[in-house]
């Protein structure tokens, strides 16, 4: 054979190995808008932790999603986080992300052995010092450097329903929670929550106020009453990052809250041909497109909406390719519908049995991340059997970080951990007794980066000089309505 053929054969035969991966890149490159596009071999179960003698895992994961279970986008990454579980669906704690660049699922924590995680009663912390698992509803968000963290808020814990207390983070870089200060008095188990970039902090909408919550101090602040007291917790929540305007929807209804000026109303009124089977009876999936500049909301099949607060109204946009259903997950949406500047589509995440939705509104293939290392450790082999607390099985001993397990194509491989964990001096008590008393608290039981900050800084430099004219027809408005 010429040896001038040889790069070129080699070339062939590596672009035939990798033509699987190249093509599912390209298919979500390559939607055009409008498109929903179900990829291919993407169910987060093939990354669950394996059963033991006391537990099986593999079946009860489930309920990470399907229990009130949220989620939030680690924009440094560009990847879908999931964290979820609590009161009587599931003891587990771990951590999963998908993410959108390799289009595999990793379970990069956890999770707590079992031998170190309590039966009965309410558990914010575990005993190797991390958090109980909970119903996270929309209280997952995060924060990026220098924090790059997931925050979690409020949840319904394992194993009475109670609301948590606590606000954990869980830091990317050293792939270890931290427990934090405690929430305010009034919040319950559904608190919504958003981070805003302006001023690098978590707003949350309590039970009947918001509050912003500062990660260098380590503070609450109260703000804005709400005026209506507790509200049902099956909402989500998104913020136009520029105008800094929040909007939070769900149980048939919508509340706005203008950061600029910490005002808060309640109840607003929707309109737009057909956007009531939008809200139904949970939480639609909400978040800000920021290359559009507009709220997007679904709410199962294939049309999605838009909100314009400016007009207080929706719109209805026809959605066509891969149908992703209807929500199935109890409560709804929550924080599984998120859009992803890194490919400029929205992503949407239903059940561990199910593979992952994008859907995209507009052109575009959207800009790599750049920030963040992978977050998450890796070592040896994840099988199944370990019982002595020892993590061997990729459960978490006390301590250990419980492995990080990947999936590709439904193909699971595991690590073990090798990062440190931090052990908060937790109380293993109690979270507040929840607003509702049913069923032990929540009243539940479950159904069965870089380049994109650099690129909203340059938005807010153009929008910015719209706002006080925005600002001024929105007030107008609802003084005519309230």
């Amino acid at each position: 054979m010429p040896a001038s053929r040889v790069p070129a054969i080699a070339l062939a035969l590596l672009a035939t190995a990798l033509a699987p991966a190249i093509a599912r890149a390209d298919a979500i490159d390559d939607l055009a808008p409008g498109t929903w596009y179900a990829i291919p071999d993407t169910p987060m179960r093939a990354v669950c932790p394996p059963d033991t003698e006391a537990f099986d895992w593999s079946f009860y994961c489930q309920n990470v999603i399907l229990a009130w279970g949220g989620g939030a986008l680690d924009t440094s990454r560009g990847r879908m986080v999931l964290w979820g579980g609590g009161h009587g669906d599931y003891w587990g704690n771990e951590v999963y992300v998908f993410d959108l660049g390799t289009l595999a699922w990793s379970r990069i924590w956890g999770p707590t052995d079992d031998a170190q995680i309590p039966s009965g009663g309410t558990h914010e912390v575990y005993g190797d010092g991390n958090p109980g698992s909970r119903h996270t509803y929309s209280g997952l968000t995060y924060l990026p450097p220098p924090h790059d963290a997931l925050i979690a808020m409020g949840g319904a814990l394992w194993q009475s329903g109670s609301f948590g207390v606590g606000t954990w983070s869980f830091g990317f870089a050293d792939n270890a929670w931290t427990r934090r200060v405690d929430g305010p008095p009034e919040m319950g188990y559904g608190d919504p929550s958003v981070f805003d970039p302006t001023t690098g902090h978590v707003f949350r909408r309590t039970n009947n106020r918001m509050v912003e919550y500062d990660p260098d101090a380590d503070t609450f602040t109260d703000r804005a009453p709400s005026n209506g007291g507790f509200w049902a917790p099956n909402v989500s929540a998104a913020l136009d990052p520029v105008e800094r305007f929040m909007i939070i929807v769900g149980e048939g209804r919508l509340d706005t809250y203008d950061l600029v000026t910490d005002t808060y109303v309640q109840d607003v009124a929707i309109e737009g041909t057909g956007v009531m089977d939008l809200f139904g009876t949970g939480s639609p999936g909400v978040d800000f497109d920021t290359t559009q500049g507009r709220f997007v909301l679904w709410g199962g099949g294939q049309s999605v909406y838009t909100y314009d607060p400016a007009a207080a109204s929706f719109s209805e946009h026809a959605g066509a390719g891969d149908d992703p259903g209807p929500i199935s997950a109890s409560g709804g949406a929550f924080g599984r519908f998120r859009y992803a500047p890194s490919r400029n589509a929205f992503v949407w995440i239903d059940s561990v049995d199910a593979n992952v939705f994008v859907f995209r509104m507009t052109e575009g293939a959207g800009v790599p991340p750049t920030g963040g290392d992978t977050g998450g450790s890796s070592g040896a082999d994840d099988t199944a059997g370990d019982t002595n607390g020892d993590g061997a099985d990729g459960t978490a001993g006390p301590g250990e970080d419980g492995g990080a397990t990947s999936a590709a194509s439904s193909t699971a491989t595991a690590t073990d951990a090798t990062a440190t964990d931090t052990l908060t001096s937790g109380d293993t008590t109690s979270g507040e007794a929840a607003a509702q008393d049913d069923a032990g608290g929540c009243g539940c039981t479950a159904r069965g980066s870089s380049a994109w900050w650099a690129g909203l800084v340059v938005a807010i430099g153009l929008r910015r000089r719209r706002r006080d004219r925005s600002r001024r027809s929105h007030d107008a408005r609802h003084d005519e309505k309230f």
